[in-house]
């Protein structure tokens, strides 16, 4: 088993321990976290809480680092230590400081996965089997507006799930970047678009917003001969295909028009589980992370030229 530990971690997130502790292949040592409060919370767990961090990092081979540890200072000090890390990537990431960080992890030669939360959605992996060679993509997702959701930035917290999904669905590199967004309150975008043109002639279109009046988040792929709706909201997936004079509509499927919708079983998980999981096996079989910094380095690359766009939209 490999012996970790939890670096950070607010107090309302404390189940997340469970998750981790769940993954056969972790064994939890302790935790170090600046809130005292969340400390205390740890004897139902029955796992240490280190006041010292630095004795958390000499006793454990990898670290689980969350906010508010897990910026790119914390995650170079724990490489540095020769540490298997997963942290959770924020908005102050940019690319030459993951560049920067990923010749530090070559070096040390120890894994380091992103978190990067949607890609191990339920809804998304029961669906992604069925998405064959997307040739368009289509991304809805809002929030619905309140005062706490104006810290939320629709660039780095929400459109940066649906390009990660979009880049690991598309094997082509990027041809072109458009975009565009607008805004209320004359301050940070409240709705930003993005169309991204693949070499391969693929197309993605996303959309995303903080003043909706309910929450949406739908993602559609259109293939050649089909098209997968997935609904990561309400938990559920449609293959969609035109019908003909051959069709015949099976046990669970709709007619729709001239259209068969056929319902996706959607598998219970929880993604949290999954991408520890992940990052454990990436460990024990030696193999690349499910999201590497390579990974990261696209994302935040592809952010980073919609960031310049949009500066330019609403300036």
């Amino acid at each position: 088993m490999i012996k970790t530990g939890i670096y950070g971690l607010p107090s309302f997130e404390l189940d997340i321990i469970e998750k981790i502790m769940d993954v056969p292949e972790l064994n939890i040592i302790g935790m170090y976290s600046p809130l005292e409060d969340t400390n205390n919370d740890l004897q139902k767990y029955k796992l240490k809480a280190y006041t010292d961090p630095s004795l958390l990092i000499n006793d454990v081979e990898a670290i689980i680092a969350l906010s508010p540890m897990s910026g790119l200072d914390k995650v170079e000090e724990l490489v540095r230590n020769s540490k298997h890390v997963f942290f959770e990537p924020s908005s102050d990431y940019c690319n030459r400081d993951v560049n920067k960080l990923s010749d530090i992890v070559d070096e040390a030669n120890v894994k380091v996965q992103a978190g990067f939360h949607h890609r191990f959605n339920n809804t998304f992996l029961s669906a992604k089997p069925f998405i064959i060679n997307p040739k368009f993509i289509q991304a809805n997702y809002f929030r619905k507006f309140s005062f706490g959701t104006e810290s939320c930035s629709v660039l780095m917290d929400m459109l940066i799930n649906d390009i990660d999904i979009v880049l690991g669905m598309i094997k082509s590199n990027i041809k072109a970047v458009y975009a565009n967004a607008t805004t209320i309150n004359k301050k940070d975008p409240d709705i930003i678009n993005v169309r991204l043109e693949f070499m391969n002639g693929a197309v993605a279109q996303l959309t995303a917003g903080r003043i909706a009046t309910s929450n949406t988040h739908e993602i559609s792929f259109y293939c050649d001969n089909d098209y997968t709706n997935i609904d990561l909201v309400r938990n559920k997936a449609w293959q969609v295909k035109k019908r003909n004079q051959e069709s015949e509509i099976k046990l669970f499927q709709e007619n729709i028009g001239d259209l068969i919708v056929d319902p996706i079983p959607v598998k219970l998980n929880n993604h949290y589980y999954d991408e520890f999981l992940s990052f454990a096996k990436s460990i024990v079989l030696n193999k690349s992370p499910e999201v590497d910094l390579e990974t990261v380095l696209k994302t935040y690359s592809i952010a980073s030229q919609i960031k310049d766009k949009i500066k330019l939209s609403v300036g």
